[in-house]
Formats: structure tokens, sequence, C-alpha cells
């Protein structure tokens, strides 16, 4: 089996590393804890330890696959923020663009070493994560779906950090970028639909028409906001599922709309063709017969 030699180095740095270590340890810390404090307080609130109650290994399942979400968030820009300038300022990206190695093998490594942590973070978490198991309401293909939309963020952050790592040439900004980018995506996303929302109310009050007014296609903006199929996920799998419809009816009238009707798995395909562009910018940036 052919590795790639990128990701193959990349790895041994990785398990070579107390940092990845802690990551993954308190991130487990983090998990227990919500567990714990989730079973042992329903059963401290109410004097008896409900093991049939529904709502609280929910109420635990929820909390814990949102933090880990966070984390994810937290973690993949550190990592792939820097993964380009690293070796530009060590003197090493130029002796790897002169091997056989192409700019698209280069690239997609990082991916793979920046998606090997977040494969390790995940699936250290599934212990914590099936714990739910025992109670109910969730089931194995719930955790299997969280796995999936957990990589396709991982995918999504991590070539957008790449991207910036190619494009700024310090390690400190190209972070700090990925990190800004990352925050536009999302509150920016909700941000615009927003304004077109209050600028059509205004246009509405203007014209003293009938009140119909809403974000129109900004709407879509949705799609390319992690958070928001991330919510969509949760939603099916521990609410009624309606979530993300409740909350795009907020902008205008959009029952009818199909697109919203199955944002989750619409914002999972433009996600991901919307990383493959940044890997696509990324290699042609990187390859020196284009400068």
């Amino acid at each position: 089996m052919n590795t790639n030699p990128v990701f193959e180095k990349d790895i041994k740095r990785h398990t070579r590393s107390i940092k990845i270590s802690w990551i993954i340890c308190g991130c487990n810390i983090v998990l227990a804890t919500i567990a714990i404090a989730s079973f042992f307080g329903e059963g401290a609130a109410s004097g008896v330890m409900r093991a049939g109650s529904y709502s609280m290994p929910a109420r635990c399942y929820m909390l814990m696959a949102y933090a880990l979400f966070a984390m994810i968030l937290i973690a993949v820009p550190a990592i792939t923020g820097g993964s380009i300038s690293m070796e530009r300022e060590a003197k090493t990206l130029d002796v790897l663009l002169t091997t056989s190695l192409s700019p698209w093998k280069i690239i997609t490594g990082k991916l793979e070493s920046a998606l090997s942590v977040v494969f390790l973070l995940t699936f250290s978490t599934l212990p914590a994560l099936a714990l739910v198991l025992v109670f109910g309401g969730i089931s194995l293909w719930d955790l299997f779906l969280l796995v999936i939309i957990l990589l396709v963020t991982g995918i999504y952050i991590g070539s957008l950090g790449i991207c910036c790592s190619v494009t700024f040439k310090r390690t400190t900004i190209a972070t700090v970028m990925t990190y800004m980018f990352v925050l536009l995506l999302l509150v920016g996303t909700v941000a615009a639909p927003t304004m077109g929302l209050y600028v059509a109310r205004l246009q509405q009050s203007v014209q003293s028409g009938p009140e119909n007014s809403s974000a129109g296609k900004l709407i879509y903006l949705f799609l390319l906001n992690p958070l928001i199929s991330f919510v969509g996920l949760i939603s099916q799998q521990v609410g009624d599922g309606h979530e993300i419809n409740t909350i795009c009816n907020q902008f205008g009238n959009y029952k009818n709309d199909f697109i919203v009707s199955h944002m989750v798995w619409f914002s999972v395909g433009a996600q991901m063709l919307l990383s493959a562009l940044f890997l696509f910018i990324a290699g042609r940036k990187i390859n020196p017969l284009r400068k």
C-alpha cells in the first residue's frame, strides 16, 4: 500500500507530540465530565436515578456532540493553519517541491494528517458517546451519521486552513486568518440573511404593501455554515427534526422550499464542493510551475 510521504512524515510527528495526546485526553475528560454531570445530575434532581428517562440521555448526547464539534472547530485550524507555512519557514517546502511529489500530493498529505487527528479525536470519544445507547433513544446509525458530519466538518475547515497556509506566508498570520474565516462562516452566513431581511422590511414599510418580506436567496448562505448542518443533524436525531425549517422561516416563508427542507445534506454537498475548491486553489498556488 502506497502511503503519502507527507502524511507519513506528519503522522509520525503527531504521534511523537505530547500536544496531540493532551488534546485527545482533554477532549475525553470534557465529554466524560458532561456525561457524569448529566447522568448523576438527573438523579440528584429527582432523588433517584431514573434510567428509563429519555430526556436525560438525549440531552447528554446533544451536549457531548456539541462539545466535540466545538473542539474540532478549535483544533483543526490550529493544525492546518500552519501546515504549509511552517514548511516554508523551515525552508523545507522548496525541498518538497523538488521531489517527485506533485503539489496535489503535498496538499492532500497535509489534509490527511489533519483528518487523522479528527479521526483520533472522534473515535476516542465514541465510548463516552455510546453511553447513551444503554438508555435508548440514540442508535448506532445516529453515531455513524455524527462521525460522518464531524469528518465533513474536518475536511471543510481543514481545506480552508491549508488554503490560508498557502496564501499567507507567516504561520501566525495564516492561523489567525483561518480562525477569522471560520468565524465568518459561522457568523457572516447568518448576518447576511439578517441584513437582507432588515432591508426587505424597510422597503416593505416604505411601499406600505402586504407583509411578506424575506431574506430571499441569501438564506442559501446557510449551506456554507457548518454549524447549521450540525444543528440540523442533531435536531433530526434528538429533536423534532424541524428546527432548521423553523430557523429559516424566521427569515421569510420557506415552508415549501426543497433545499431548506433538506438543508443538512445540501449543506454537506456544498461544503465538500467548497473544500475541493480550497484544495484546488492551494494546489495551484503552491505549484512552482505557475509562478
